[in-house]
């Protein structure tokens, strides 16, 4: 299975363009579910598209050979009217030829080799002169774009565009997300009613499909692919309602992806704000723890102080009532109080206006509110 990994978005837009080009001649493929025997219906094509994929696998050709042998057999059914009785030889004969134009040599089988593996009745002469035939009605044009193609280049482009789109999914590389598109691309391939859409509009639906399961920004994705395509909006979701309906008759969706369990980690900028506000906080023990040693040693200074001057001065007697007192030394240097409104404030608790007892008062404010 090839991998446009290794080329970048501007290459892959590159490789989008071109096969769009190829595929501008592109017309529907109609086919009746009832008519006459002597033409192929709906079912029977069903049938021999399934009986092709099975020999792709036998033979273990690429996806890309399958893509292309299913379009070959499209395209000259609605050229030629073939009756049911020689599908199998045109189908065999699709095959072949996209296997030369695609395989390499060493793992394409002889004509002689496919007709012994394969069993069938057509014999090795009915098989050339059918693979001339097939040729010719496609004027030996035979490489064209094809859904697998198409789905290459677009899984490549979301991968390029949008490296992390898958990274929520759990054990599911890219690889692997290309293969189950690939399976369910098959499964629509197989299915005569959306041979009415074109290969880019087939593949456009799928990949909307398993977007919407894995983004919610899955729109817009698509928008953009959609544009570049030129896709008409109603054609688009008209394949695409019938392709989901194909496939979720079909099991094939919901694809059951497992999404991992992303546990949060605090980033960098907010552990630097939790180191912050844990510094801030022993900041503040320390501070409180300092300023209670501060305001017991200014208590007791005061206190003394106090003391000493009432000692030698009777009349002077000095009271402050209790609730001043502890809203003073619960809260050290929180307090806003200046140190005349606190002068103010405990103004009429003196009884004699003494300098020195003002003035130790006033630096025990001023200590506790700086």
């Amino acid at each position: 299975m090839e991998s446009h990994k290794r080329f970048d978005a501007k290459h892959l837009m590159k490789m989008l363009g071109g096969h769009l080009a190829k595929s501008s001649q592109w017309s529907p493929f109609l086919y009746k579910s009832t008519g006459s025997p002597d033409e192929v219906l709906g079912f029977q094509r069903d049938r021999i598209v399934g009986w092709v994929l099975s020999l792709n696998t036998e033979f273990r050709f690429s996806p890309e050979t399958l893509g292309l042998a299913i379009s070959l057999i499209d395209r000259f059914l609605n050229l030629v009217k073939v009756r049911p009785k020689y599908l199998p030889c045109v189908a065999i004969c699709c095959l072949y030829i996209a296997a030369k134009t695609l395989e390499e040599d060493e793992v394409i089988p002889s004509t002689k080799d496919l007709v012994k593996t394969i069993k069938c009745a057509c014999s090795v002469a009915e098989v050339l002169r059918m693979e001339a035939i097939i040729l010719n009605k496609l004027s030996w044009n035979v490489k064209q774009a094809t859904a697998v193609d198409l789905l290459h280049i677009i899984h490549g482009l979301l991968m390029s565009c949008y490296p992390k789109l898958l990274d929520g999914l759990s054990h599911l590389t890219p690889s692997q997300h290309l293969s189950m598109m690939m399976r369910k691309i098959f499964h629509c391939l197989g299915n005569h009613q959306l041979a009415v859409f074109s290969p880019i509009n087939l593949v456009l639906s799928i990949v909307s499909l398993e977007l919407e399961q894995i983004t919610p920004n899955w729109f817009s994705i698509i928008s953009m692919v959609q544009q570049v395509a030129d896709i008409n909006n109603q054609t688009f979701i008209q394949c695409r309602e019938m392709i989901g309906q194909h496939l979720t008759k079909h099991g094939f969706l919901p694809s059951g992806y497992q999404f991992r369990v992303v546990k949060r980690s605090k980033s960098i900028k907010r552990k630097a704000v939790d180191d912050e506000e844990e510094d801030l906080y022993d900041g503040i023990k320390r501070l409180y723890s300092e300023d209670s040693m501060e305001t017991s040693a200014v208590r007791k200074s005061c206190s003394s102080e106090f003391v000493q001057h009432q000692d030698t001065d009777d009349r002077s007697s000095f009271l402050i009532p209790a609730k001043i007192h502890c809203s003073l030394t619960i809260f050290p240097r929180t307090l806003v109080w200046k140190a005349s409104f606190a002068q103010r404030i405990l103004q009429p608790y003196v009884v004699r206006e003494n300098n020195i007892i003002l003035t130790a008062f006033k630096n025990y404010i001023t200590l506790l509110i700086v």
